[in-house]
Parts: C-alpha cells; sequence; structure tokens
C-alpha cells in the first residue's frame, strides 16, 4: 500500500513538471501576442490578449484601414496640383524634364498599414472611423477600408477568460506591453516554410489570409465527409490537383477540397518576417508549406516596435540633382512603419520602409528595391513602384513650409537614412 501511494505521488510530482515545462515552452514567446486594455462605452474596462476579429493577434500583423484626407497636397503648387490630378496616359508635364507621365488615380485616397507594434492606441469613432495615435503622439483620422474597421474585438481576461465586443459598444483600444506569461491563449503561432516557383520563404504563416495559430482550424471535403482540423496537428500541406494533401504530424494522410482552405479559391498565404516585411504568395505560385517549430531566436516584443520615425533620405533626380532631409513618399507616406508594396509576379511584398534602403526607378514600370539585409527586389504593379505614383515632397530644413516636390518620373533613385 505503502508502494502505490508512493508510486502515485511520483507520478503526480512527474505530471506536475511536465505539465509545467509544457506551459513555459508554451509561453516562451508570448512576448509577441497582442495586448491591452479594451474600454467599452460603458466605462467598463478589460485588460489581456487580443485579437482582432478572427484575424489578427501578434504585433507584426497589419491594422489595415484608408486615409480619407491628404494634407500634404497642401504643399503644393497650383501648378503641382494640376501634374498631380493629370489621369491622361503619356502626357508630357514633368517639372524636371519633357517626359512622359502617367497618373492613374486622381483620388489622392491612399490605404494606410501599419503593424499593431506601432500603434499606441485605436480610438474608436463611428461604425466605419477611428483614430490610430502612434507611439510618438502622432495621430491619423481614418475612415474604412479593411474588415478591420468594424471587427468584433476579442479579449483574454485574465479573471474572466475570453470576451468578445462588439465595435459599437468600444470606445478605446490601448496597446501595452505584454506579459513574459500568459495565462490564457489562442493558441501558439504558427511557423514554417513556404515553397513556391520562386523559391522558398521562412517566418510566421498565415494560411488563406487568416489562421495564424495552432488552434485555427483547416476546413476540407473528404470523400469519406468534411474534416476540420486543428493546424497545430499539420505536418505540411501540399498543393494537389484540385485540392491540398495534408500531411498529420502521426504522419496520416488526407486529400482535400471544396473549401477556400483547400482548393484554388485560397486567398494567399502570407509569410510574416519581423525586421523585413511580409510576402503574400497567390495560390497559383504556391506548392507546398511545411510547419516546424519557432526557432530560438531573440523575442519580438511591442517596445521593439519605433516605426513612428520620420523618413529621411536623399532624392536623386534624372537632372542630376540631389535634394536631401525628410521625405514624403508618393505623397502620402512619412514614417518608418508605413508599407513599400509591390509585385514580383503572383508574390506581393509588404516591407516597412524602415528596412528600405535604396529605390532605383528602372523605366515607367517597375522598381529595383534594395532592403537594409541586403536583398534586391525588382517589383512593380503597385502605385508605390509604378508610374501611379504621386511623386514625393522633401523638406531640406526645419521649416515645415519649406517643402520641395518631385514628380515620380524625374526621379533616379533614392537613398534613406
Amino acid at each position: 500500500m505503502k508502494n502505490k501511494l508512493f508510486l502515485i505521488i511520483c507520478t503526480a510530482l512527474i505530471n506536475a513538471l511536465l505539465l509545467n515545462e509544457i506551459k513555459t515552452l508554451t509561453t516562451t514567446s508570448s512576448e509577441l501576442f497582442i495586448y491591452g486594455t479594451v474600454s467599452l462605452e460603458n466605462g467598463d474596462e478589460f485588460t489581456g490578449q487580443i485579437r482582432w476579429g478572427n484575424e489578427e493577434i501578434f504585433w507584426f500583423d497589419f491594422f489595415n484601414s484608408s486615409k480619407p484626407d491628404n494634407d500634404y497636397l497642401d504643399y503644393l503648387s497650383d501648378d503641382e496640383l494640376d501634374i498631380v490630378s493629370d489621369c491622361n496616359r503619356g502626357k508630357k508635364n514633368s517639372l524636371f524634364g519633357n517626359v512622359s507621365m502617367n497618373w492613374g488615380d486622381c483620388s489622392h485616397t491612399h490605404s494606410f498599414a501599419a503593424q499593431f507594434g506601432d500603434i499606441k492606441n485605436i480610438k474608436i469613432r463611428s461604425n466605419n472611423k477611428v483614430t490610430v495615435t502612434l507611439k510618438n503622439g502622432d495621430a491619423f483620422k481614418l475612415k474604412g477600408g479593411s474588415n478591420d474597421i468594424g471587427a468584433t474585438v476579442q479579449i483574454h481576461d485574465a479573471e474572466i477568460g475570453l470576451l468578445k465586443f462588439d465595435w459599437k459598444d468600444i470606445e478605446n483600444v490601448e496597446f501595452k506591453e505584454t506579459p513574459a506569461v500568459l495565462s490564457n491563449y489562442f493558441g501558439d503561432p504558427l511557423y514554417g516554410v513556404v515553397h513556391t516557383e520562386q523559391g522558398s520563404y521562412t517566418g510566421y504563416l498565415q494560411w488563406d489570409h487568416d489562421e495564424r495559430v495552432t488552434l485555427d482550424e483547416l476546413n476540407g471535403e473528404y470523400e469519406d465527409g468534411d474534416l476540420d482540423i486543428q493546424f497545430g496537428n499539420i505536418k505540411s500541406i501540399e498543393k494537389v490537383w484540385g485540392g491540398s494533401e495534408v500531411t498529420l504530424n502521426s504522419g496520416r494522410m488526407f486529400e482535400l477540397d471544396g473549401t477556400n482552405d483547400v482548393d484554388k479559391s485560397n486567398r494567399g498565404i502570407i509569410v510574416n518576417m519581423p525586421g523585413q516585411g511580409r510576402v503574400d504568395i497567390d495560390w497559383d505560385e504556391f506548392e507546398k508549406i511545411e510547419f516546424t517549430a519557432v526557432p530560438n531566436q531573440k523575442g519580438i516584443h511591442y517596445r521593439d516596435f519605433n516605426g513612428d520615425e520620420k523618413l529621411e533620405g536623399t532624392i536623386h533626380t534624372k537632372a542630376g540633382t540631389k535634394l536631401k532631409g525628410q521625405i514624403v513618399y508618393d505623397l502620402d507616406e512619412a514614417y518608418q512603419l508605413e508599407m513599400l508594396n509591390g509585385m514580383d509576379d503572383d508574390i506581393e511584398y509588404f516591407i516597412p520602409f524602415a528596412n528600405v534602403k535604396k529605390i532605383t526607378r528602372k523605366g515607367r514600370r517597375h522598381t529595383v528595391v534594395t532592403t537594409t539585409g541586403g536583398q534586391t527586389l525588382e517589383l512593380d504593379d503597385k502605385v508605390d513602384v509604378d508610374e501611379n505614383n504621386d511623386g514625393l515632397l522633401v523638406f531640406m530644413s526645419s521649416n515645415s513650409d519649406d517643402a520641395t516636390y518631385v514628380p515620380w518620373d524625374d526621379i533616379e533613385s533614392i537613398d534613406f537614412n
């Protein structure tokens, strides 16, 4: 009897140690999860781990919206406004030479995309309007533009558990440093390598733009019925004719189709590479994804995001002029946290300007981007990198009214500090 009791006690102690080890492993990287306080219209407040809708959950995830107003147009003369507003293809209308220009978008409304780690708080103003304040106190009044506006906000309160709040009930969300250990989880991050026709990309993964943690599910139709498989149980997914071959960690294999998780209606596979940006891989380009453990590396913390610093650098024009100072890119992006967006075939790149070292124009529709990590990319098909770019402003002195406008077609290259 004593031996049996001793065995039970030892087993309990071993199990407790194992559970503690599992908890430690699970929470090692908890600092990368979004954390903060949700304040409601009725005055109640709840603090904990946050998930924006059923999607964004990490500090490197993007909050997306639109900028309805563009105050930088105020720095342009009437002649410069005429140039920017000229949507006629091929009109000769350059300030630095008689060169063909092409302004495809006359609305001058621009998208807003920032990693949650660069945001101090989000104040809800109406069903489709918010004020986003950066860590340095600068604020953007935004309107619509994505499903991030109007989303249900989920939060794990340490005492209560999971809460879901309708947009109309929320007054403000204030972001804070994430504790080293969280008592509640939405699941661990998905990490691994995506193989494409152009090469392979390794990082934090988003499947079909949505699923990004181990408790999220892959949905598909199997010959014997529907399957809902947690991503934490999946080893790999490979594209096959009409669907996907899914291999589990146990080695079991299923060929699935019939949903946007596993067939050509998939919206794309995103690979987040903190410190470099992200790629969005179209299904046509996708070949296979392999899930692995997150490697032991420096943690990702809220305090590590400092993209609220202004863009600075030197503009080199085709006429040989050099303009050095604070830069507003595409008459819109003025902060290092904002994204340079461009296509390489069916792969879309989103690179924070903090990670852009040099931009060199290559004809009307292509731009060569050199990153701070030494990568060279030839991008096209987005306004940041083709002839539809609205041009740049450069402030060459401390006088905020002293701005020089440079049309995109007059630019040779840009070196960022």
